[in-house]
C-alpha cells in the first residue's frame, strides 16, 4: 500500500448531552486536517445527525463510501457513555461491511472505560486514550504498513503545544452545509484543551492529560476566521466548547479585544469559564465582544461546594457570583450559570441553601441578565467520583443504583439514579428539584432584562429549563423509576414506595384528567359545556380519581394514564381504557346506591371505580378466576378508594363466573356484605372479558329491571352488549364494536355455543 492511499472515515454518531445540537465536530476535523498533513490519507467525515437531515440513512452505503471501495480505518467518535451501545451497534455493521478495515473508538468513555469496548466479539481492534491526533498517524501508518493493531489500547499521546496542528480544513464538512439551518443555529470551535481543576463530577481527566493549553491569541483569532469563511456566522451562535475558557489571563483578555476588534460577526458568542477568575474588566471585554461567559456555579450551597471540590476561591465564591451578577446586568452582559442537583453529600438542607441563594441571585428585584439551568447529578466514568464511590458510599450513604449505566439501554434515567445521602433519596431529590427550583425558573422570563439582539437565544434556553420541570419530563422520570424496580426483580419494594410517592400520585392524577378532557374535545369537538358536564358525571370522577397506577405493573405507570387498555403482562388479562369502563358503565346505569357483580375483575381497577361510584349504600361484589389476580384486588382496592369520600363496600370472590355455581356464590356474598338473608339480586352486573351469548341462566342474578353489559361474540367480532331483566326473560340490546380478553375457557368463545347446557 503506497503512503498516500489510505482511506480513512471518521464517524460521529450524532451524541445527546454537552455535545447535541451543534453544528460542527471539531474534534474530528482537527483529526482529519492532522492526519492529511502527516499522513496523506485521504479523510472523510461522517455525522450522522446531520446525514439524518440529508435523508434516509444507509449505513452499509456509508461505510462503503461514495466509490463503494470502504475505508481502512474507520475512526468512532464516542465523546460521551450515552453514545456507548449506539457506537457498539454501529460499529458491528462496519465490521460487518468492511472485515479488513481497522476500526478504531476514542472519546472520552473510551478513555475512561477501554475495557468496555475489547470483549472478544466486540468489533473494535483499538482504543485510543485521551486526544486522538498523535496516535492515529501511528494507526494509519501501521495500516500503511500492511500491519493492523489486535485489540490494542493505545495510551494517551497529547498534543504538547496547539500551535502545532495545522489550520482547520473546515471543508471536510462541506456536504453538510446546506442543512445546517436545519439541525442547529449553533456552530462550536476550539480554542483550547484541559482543566487542571479536579471538580469531583467532572470526566474530564479520564482523558489523563489535563493541563490548560491554548493557541496563541493570534492563532485563535485565525482559526475563528476560518471558520466564519466557511460559514456565514452571522444568523449563528458559536460555542467556543472549551473545557475552560481563557484560564490565563493574558490569553483571554487579548482574545476578547481581538475578537472585539475584527470583522468576524456572530448573532452571539458563547463559551464556559469559571466565575473565580473573573475580574470587572473581563465582563467589559466580553460585552464588547458580543460574548456571554457561562459558569460553572454547581451549588449554592459553601459546604456542598467543597464537597464537590470546587477548587478555587472558596471564600468569596458565592459572593463573586453575586457581585459578577450585578456587574452584568449594569454592562447588559448575558451569562449563564449551571448548578448540580443531587451530587453525592447532598442533604435536603443543602438544597434549600442553594435554592434561597439562586432566589437571591436570579430575582432581584432589578432583574438579571443570566438565565439558569438546573441539572441531576450524572456518575460519569473517569470522574473522581467514580474512582472512589466506596469512599462516597461510606462517606455520605450515597448509593449508586446502577454503576454502569451505559451498558442498559436506558442512559437518561440509570445515569442519574442515585441517592446522593444517607438522608436523600432519588425520589425526594427529584420531588425536592422540582418545589424548590421551578418557581425561580418559571420566574426568570420576567426578571431577564437583557435586551441585545440575541436575546431570543437565551430565552429559549431559559424555556428550555422550564420544559424540563414539566409535568410531563416528571411522570416520564418516575415512570423509568418504578419500571426499574420491576425490571429488578424489586416490585415490591417499587409498590411500598409508591404508596408514599405523593408528587407521583398527583402528577398521574393530573394526567388522568388531561386524557379524559382529550376524550371529551374528541367526542364533543364543539361544545364546550357539554365537557363541563361530563367532568360532573361520578363515573368520570371516579376516572380521575381511582389511582389506576396501583392495577398495572410497576414499568406501565405512564401507560395507565393513557385511554388506552393495560396489559397485565404475564396473566391473560388488561386493565380496559378509559372510555370501556365508562360506556359499560353508563350502559348498565351504575350510579350511587347500586349493588354490582364485577365478573373478571382482573386486578381490581374496575371494582375500585364501582367502590367509588357506588358509594356507601351501594354494594360491590368482585369475581375472578385467577387467584392471584384475587389476591391483588383484595390488596389494592381498599387501599386505593381509602381517601375517597363515601365509597361503597366490596366482597371479593374467588372462581370461575361462568361455573353453575357464579349465581348462588353472588347472591350470598350480597346478601352477606347487606347482612340479610335473602336480595332481590344485582342492579347491574358487567363482565369483562368476551362470550359468545349472555348465558340465560345469569337472568338470576339480577333483580327486575337490573342489566348486564358484556363483550358478545358475533362471528369473530365483538360487541358491547346490554341485557335487561324484564320477568324471567332478558332483554339484548347490541351497542359499538369493543376488544376485550375472551373468556379462558376455550369452549366458552365458540359463537353460538348453549352455555346452559355447558354447566355441567
Amino acid at each position: 500500500m503506497r503512503r498516500d492511499s489510505a482511506r480513512i472515515l471518521l464517524f460521529w454518531p450524532g451524541s445527546i448531552g454537552a455535545a447535541s445540537g451543534n453544528f460542527g465536530v471539531p474534534q474530528l476535523v482537527t483529526m482529519a486536517t492532522y492526519l492529511r498533513v502527516h499522513t496523506g490519507a485521504e479523510v472523510t467525515i461522517i455525522d450522522l445527525a446531520c446525514e439524518a437531515a440529508l435523508g434516509p440513512i444507509d449505513l452499509p452505503k456509508l461505510f462503503l463510501g461514495p466509490n463503494g471501495t470502504g475505508y481502512d480505518v474507520v475512526g468512532f467518535s464516542c465523546y460521551a457513555s450515552y453514545d456507548f451501545l449506539k457506537i457498539d451497534a454501529i460499529a458491528r455493521v462496519a465490521r460487518a461491511v468492511l472485515p479488513r478495515a481497522a476500526i478504531v473508538v476514542g472519546g472520552y468513555h473510551p478513555s475512561a472505560r477501554p475495557a468496555d469496548f475489547l470483549d472478544n466479539d466486540a468489533p473494535f481492534d483499538a482504543v485510543i486514550i485521551g486526544e486522538g491526533e498523535k496516535t492515529l498517524v501511528q494507526i494509519v501508518e501501521m495500516v500503511q504498513s500492511g500491519e493492523r493493531p489486535q485489540k490494542q489500547i493505545f495510551p494517551s499521546n497529547p498534543i504538547a503545544d496547539l500551535n502545532d496542528l495545522p489550520p482547520t480544513d473546515w471543508t471536510y464538512l462541506s456536504r453538510y452545509l446546506p442543512i445546517l439551518p436545519k439541525v442547529a443555529s449553533q456552530v462550536q470551535i476550539y480554542l483550547s484543551r484541559g482543566c487542571p481543576f479536579d471538580c469531583a463530577f467532572c470526566m474530564e481527566r479520564a482523558k489523563r492529560e489535563v493541563s490548560w493549553r491554548a493557541f496563541t491569541v493570534e492563532r485563535a483569532l485565525d482559526e475563528v476566521r476560518r471558520l466564519s469563511e466557511f460559514v456565514n456566522l452571522q444568523n449563528l451562535t458559536v460555542y467556543i466548547a472549551d473545557a475552560l475558557f481563557g484560564m490565563r489571563a493574558s490569553f483571554r483578555r487579548a482574545f476578547l479585544e481581538g475578537l472585539a476588534a475584527s470583522n468576524i460577526k456572530a448573532k452571539k458568542w458563547w463559551l464556559l469559564i469559571r466565575v473565580d477568575l473573573m475580574e470587572d474588566d473581563d465582563l467589559t471585554l466580553f460585552r464588547n465582544a458580543n460574548c456571554a461567559p457561562g459558569f460553572g456555579l454547581e451549588s449554592g450551597d459553601p459546604t456542598l461546594l467543597g464537597i464537590i471540590r470546587k477548587a478555587g476561591r472558596l471564600e468569596d465564591y458565592l459572593d463573586r457570583m453575586r457581585h459578577i451578577a450585578a456587574r452584568a446586568r449594569e454592562l447588559q452582559v448575558p451569562w449563564g450559570a449551571n448548578v448540580i442537583v443531587g451530587h453525592p453529600g447532598e442533604t435536603e438542607s443543602t438544597l434549600h441553601t442553594t435554592a434561597a441563594y439562586l432566589n437571591e441571585l436570579f430575582l432581584d428585584p432589578k432583574g438579571t441578565t443570566g438565565f439558569l439551568s438546573v441539572d441531576p447529578f450524572r456518575l460519569y466514568p473517569g470522574s473522581p467520583i467514580d474512582h472512589e464511590r466506596l469512599a462516597w458510599q461510606q462517606r455520605f450513604g450515597t448509593r449508586f443504583h446502577r454503576p454502569e449505566w451505559w451498558k442498559d439501554g436506558d442512559q437518561e434515567f440509570l445515569s442519574e439514579w442515585v441517592d446522593p445521602s444517607h438522608s436523600l433519596t432519588y425520589r425526594r431529590r427529584a420531588e425536592l428539584t422540582h418545589q424548590l427550583f421551578a418557581p425561580i425558573l418559571s420566574a426568570i422570563p420576567k426578571q431577564f432584562v437583557y435586551t441585545g439582539p440575541s436575546r431570543p437565544y437565551f430565552m429559549r434556553a431559559v424555556e428550555h429549563q422550564i420544559q424540563d420541570m414539566s409535568a410531563a419530563s416528571r411522570l416520564h422520570m418516575i415512570d423509568r423509576f418504578y419500571a426499574w424496580h420491576r425490571y429488578l426483580g424489586k416490585s415490591a419494594r417499587g409498590r411500598s414506595e409508591l404508596l408514599r410517592d405523593t408528587e407521583a400520585a398527583s402528577l398521574l392524577r393530573d394526567r388522568r384528567r388531561a386524557s379524559l378532557k382529550q376524550y371529551a374535545k374528541n367526542t364533543w369537538p364543539n361544545q364546550p359545556t357539554a365537557h363541563d358536564k361530563f367532568f360532573q358525571d361520578p363515573i368520570v370522577q371516579a376516572l380521575v380519581h381511582v389511582p389506576r397506577e396501583r392495577f398495572v405493573p410497576l414499568d406501565s405507570l405512564l401507560e395507565s394514564t393513557r385511554d388506552v387498555a393495560v396489559s397485565q403482562g404475564n396473566w391473560q388479562s388488561t386493565v380496559s381504557a378509559f372510555h370501556a369502563y365508562l360506556a359499560q358503565f353508563q350502559l348498565a346505569h351504575i350510579r350511587a346506591g347500586s349493588h354490582v357483580l364485577d365478573l373478571g375483575s382482573g386486578t381490581g381497577y374496575g371494582t375500585a371505580l364501582l367502590s367509588a361510584i357506588v358509594g356507601k349504600e351501594g354494594r360491590v361484589v368482585s369475581m375472578e378466576v385467577d387467584p392471584e389476580l384475587v389476591r391483588w384486588a383484595e390488596r389494592e382496592v381498599p387501599a386505593a378508594v381509602a381517601d375517597l369520600p363515601n365509597s361503597g363496600s366490596v366482597v371479593f370472590l374467588g372462581g370461575d363466573s361462568l361455573s353453575p355455581q357464579c349465581a348462588s356464590w353472588a347472591h350470598a356474598a350480597l346478601c352477606h356484605s347487606l347482612t340479610v338473608e335473602t336480595s332481590p339480586g344485582f342492579h347491574a352486573v358487567v363482565c369483562g372479558f368476551a362470550l359468545s351469548c349472555i348465558p340465560p341462566e345469569w337472568v338470576n342474578l339480577l333483580r327486575e329491571g337490573g342489566s348486564i353489559v358484556a363483550p358478545v361474540l358475533t362471528g369473530t367480532t365483538q360487541f358491547l352488549t346490554r341485557a335487561t331483566r324484564q320477568g324471567d326473560r332478558l332483554v339484548v340490546e347490541t351497542f359499538g364494536e369493543v376488544r376485550y380478553v375472551q373468556a379462558r375457557h376455550a369452549d366458552l368463545t365458540r359463537p353460538g355455543k348453549d352455555l346452559t347446557r355447558l354447566a355441567t
